[in-house]
């Protein structure tokens, strides 16, 4: 009998248990045929379109993890880009983002990188995308019409919490070590939070500033910065397309919004792919713009469909290509956390 690893079987029921809950309040009060209305009435001719954003943002992406890379190693975006795509294709065919683990490995396995050195450059992307979030994020409420002056006064506040990020960032960049010690100060001072959770964040900053080197340098430093803000205006871009398809007419603004919530919302603990989730963060994030939950609900399964199933395949292809068994890369994705979850492991 195989045994059950029960953390991971908690993981699964809690995952689940989120993604029906979001999916039932996306489609709470909507008639069956008031959905089945909105995909008869969509334009499906404008998919080569999403494809073509869809492969601008990742190779805008990929682009930006070779400049990033550039200092440790020099890479072409082809070289980067099958870890890369298979990492996406991991989270959304496995639970708990291990595809962002899983890519780390493939890279490093495929050109003998250290792990902790491809990791740092993960940590820093991630740091660029909340900024470009945010700023998309307050734009989208500030600028968009139609909405109430409350949410001025929140993408204001959103405003002040991008630039406090940016400063953060700065001073992570430039003082590393003092920075996350105040960090390591502030936890301490939050009794409930988990020993391995803090120690997990306070050392994925340290792996982070392994990643700086390129920030450095005046010419990458820019590329990285200006490809952090175009990658998700172009993802933007096919949140404009999915409304659009759906005859949804509202301001190209509200579509920012919609990314904003969604980029934060996918971060909840739910099962892979984010579904359910995704449908939730449309719906709520257009309901100020008038938009009826069925054609939301439709616009963001089309939104979805049209990333999951281009992404998942190419990075099949890719995985097969390099004769990679995912199940492997699961495990070494696993082994990566628990090495930086546990204290007493060395790194």
């Amino acid at each position: 009998m195989i045994p059950i690893d029960k953390s991971k079987l908690i993981k699964l029921i809690i995952g689940v248990i989120i993604t029906i809950a979001c999916l039932v309040a996306a489609v709470w009060g909507i008639d069956l045929q008031q959905i089945q209305q909105s995909f008869r009435q969509a334009n499906y001719w404008t998919l080569p379109l999403m494809f073509l954003f869809l492969f601008l943002f990742f190779w805008l992406k990929a682009y930006r993890w070779q400049m990033l890379l550039e200092p440790v190693r020099k890479l072409k975006v082809s070289e980067v880009t099958p870890a890369m795509m298979i990492g996406f294709m991991g989270n959304n065919i496995l639970p708990a983002h291990l595809g962002e683990f899983i890519r780390v490995y493939v890279l490093s396995r495929q050109f003998e990188i250290p792990k902790t050195t491809v990791l740092s450059t993960v940590v820093l992307e991630r740091l660029f995308d909340i900024v470009a979030i945010l700023f998309f994020l307050g734009c989208g409420i500030y600028f968009a019409p139609g909405l109430p002056e409350e949410y001025q006064t929140a993408s204001l506040v959103m405003a002040g919490v991008m630039l406090a990020t940016v400063m953060v960032l700065a001073a992570y960049l430039i003082w590393t070590e003092p920075v996350i010690g105040c960090f390591q100060k502030l936890f301490s001072l939050i009794p409930f939070l988990p020993e391995k959770l803090t120690h997990l964040v306070l050392e994925m900053m340290r792996a982070g500033a392994e990643g700086m080197a390129s920030m450095k340098n005046g010419r990458l430093a820019f590329g990285i910065i200006w490809t952090s803000f175009a990658q998700w205006f172009f993802n933007g871009m096919l949140i404009v397309v999915a409304l659009w398809s759906f005859q949804i007419d509202v301001n190209p603004l509200a579509a920012f919004v919609v990314l904003g919530v969604t980029a934060f919302g996918v971060t909840v603990p739910s099962t892979p792919g984010f579904f359910g989730v995704i449908q939730l963060c449309f719906s709520i994030s257009l309901q100020p713009f008038g938009v009826s939950k069925a054609d939301a609900f439709g616009a963001s399964v089309y939104f979805q469909l049209s990333q999951y199933i281009p992404v998942t395949l190419v990075g099949l292809y890719y995985s097969n290509r390099l004769g990679l068994k995912l199940s492997e890369a699961e495990r070494e994705a696993e082994k990566e956390i628990e090495e930086l979850e546990d204290p007493d492991s060395e790194h």
